[in-house]
């Protein structure tokens, strides 16, 4: 048998499965998913679907659960599984007149499917449910399915569109509308107070409120919630050939794919930055939008960041540092902050001199002040104890900002004494390490120190980046 009796034989089995794959396995009207279902306990069957050149997506059945596994929803939200088959449905053309061959990988769910809410909340798979779809996995021939669940966290309220997405690394986004009917992402980013962005990514504000109390969480004394509703879309485009997009293309020609872009190290660099020199990171578990949130390429759509920022602040900027982005077509350069100014105010100057300046190249430590204080951040003195608070701050003069350590540099050496703790401004408990921006941007935090007995002046070690120095510090009387 010749080669080309072979490639006949095999292209019309593939345009036959092809064929197969696309008729509907529902008699009558296919089921659809109806916003007042959306109640804890519903489940259904579904006929949705989507596809590209090489898959084929059906999403048949749905259930809600207020536990899953023993894990209870996030506060808020209810549990959605959905009943899903993936199948191979890989065109002739692509493996004859490209040479593709006929498995497809699918990749992670996790991290390439992801559910839409209401055309602007990106959902990342949750890994629950004793049917879940494994990640990485390959249908080694047209024809080939796989089947299983994805559990995602919804709204238990304000439901008005849902729908699937799933980015592959070659083919065309597939699309699963499950209920209603998504804004487009145009309108959406237009209707944003700022945007900001590169070739990997952008970003946007939407709106800015300041509350005392948020999903039934109070802010901290002093402090108060700043909630930002925060959007973004996928810059990063990759070459692919045009004929895995577009089956009339002509298989000589490359095309781009816009991809999904994970905004990564999000909880560490994504800051509510204070008066200029204090920075706050979110209250993960109170903010909707994702951890290290994905920026989907055809969609503006993202969450709720929520911060802590002192009630006494004067301005307000949410700031997206990026770190070093890596991937196919990405080069090493590290792109610019994104900057959006929330509230402006005229910061307080620090009017007094230091008390120690340490250069530590390309790092400077400034400390402002040490004081003795009866209580702090609700640590109270016992009979001869003191506390001694010193207020500190530090910058990076180099050009590429990077994760900083503060209170381990500071090694008390005399009188005898233990660190507390390091805050930031509220008072609140500094998580290290923390981000260091570049270009002497300075981050300012406290050190506070319980003492065995009183002291005129304290001694420190300090151990840094490329100098150790010992620093006497006065204490105020």
């Amino acid at each position: 048998m010749t080669r080309a009796l072979i490639s006949r034989h095999r292209l019309a089995a593939l345009a036959l499965a092809a064929t197969l794959a696309a008729s509907s396995v529902w008699a009558g009207s296919p089921p659809k998913l109806k916003s007042a279902e959306l109640t804890g306990g519903n489940r259904g069957a579904l006929a949705a679907e989507g596809c590209n050149r090489a898959l084929h997506l059906r999403v048949t059945e749905w259930a809600l659960h207020e536990e899953l596994e023993g894990q209870a929803a996030p506060a808020g939200r209810h549990w959605l599984t959905l009943g899903v088959e993936v199948e191979n449905i890989m065109p002739a053309d692509l493996i004859f007149d490209i040479g593709y061959p006929e498995a497809v990988l699918i990749g992670s769910f996790e991290r390439q499917g992801y559910l839409l809410v209401n055309g602007d909340t990106v959902v990342r798979r949750a890994h629950l449910g004793q049917a879940a779809i494994d990640d990485e996995l390959v249908l080694p021939h047209n024809g080939a399915v796989v089947a299983g669940e994805l559990t995602y966290a919804i709204p238990e309220t304000g439901l008005e569109s849902l729908s699937l997405h799933y980015y592959h690394d070659q083919y065309a986004p597939l699309t699963v509308p499950l209920l209603g009917k998504a804004e487009q992402p145009q309108a959406l980013r237009q209707a944003a107070q700022d945007v900001d962005g590169h070739d990997l990514l952008s970003l946007g504000v939407h709106e800015v409120g300041l509350h005392s109390a948020w999903l039934g969480e109070s802010a901290p004394e002093g402090m108060q919630w700043l909630v930002v509703d925060v959007r973004g879309q996928g810059e990063w485009r990759t070459s692919v050939d045009s004929l895995a997009l577009d089956r009339d293309a002509n298989p000589q020609e490359q095309d781009s794919l816009r991809r999904v872009m994970e905004y990564i190290e999000g909880p560490g660099l994504l800051q509510a930055v204070v008066d200029g020199r204090h920075a706050y990171v979110r209250e993960l578990l109170l903010s909707s939008l994702e951890d290290n949130p994905a920026l989907l390429p055809d969609a503006w759509a993202g969450g709720q960041a929520v911060f802590p920022v002192p009630k006494d602040a004067q301005s307000l900027e949410l700031v997206a540092y990026m770190p070093q982005f890596r991937g196919t077509d990405i080069s090493s350069d590290i792109r610019p902050a994104l900057r959006f100014l929330l509230q402006e105010g005229n910061s307080v100057p620090i009017e007094s001199e230091p008390v120690a300046v340490i250069e530590d190249d390309p790092i400077r430590v400034t400390l402002h002040a040490l004081e003795h204080v009866d209580g702090f951040a609700g640590h109270t003195t016992e009979g001869d104890e003191r506390l001694a608070l010193i207020e500190a701050s530090m910058s990076n003069l180099s050009g590429v900002g990077g994760m900083m350590t503060a209170a381990d540099r500071f090694r008390l050496q005399e009188p005898a004494g233990e660190l507390v703790a390091a805050y930031q401004r509220g008072p609140l408990v500094l998580e290290e390490p923390f981000w260091l921006p570049a270009d002497d941007e300075p981050r300012h935090f406290q050190l506070l120190y319980r003492l065995d007995a009183a002291a005129g002046e304290l001694e420190f070690e300090y151990g840094g980046v490329s100098v150790t120095e010992r620093v006497r510090l006065p204490v105020e009387p």
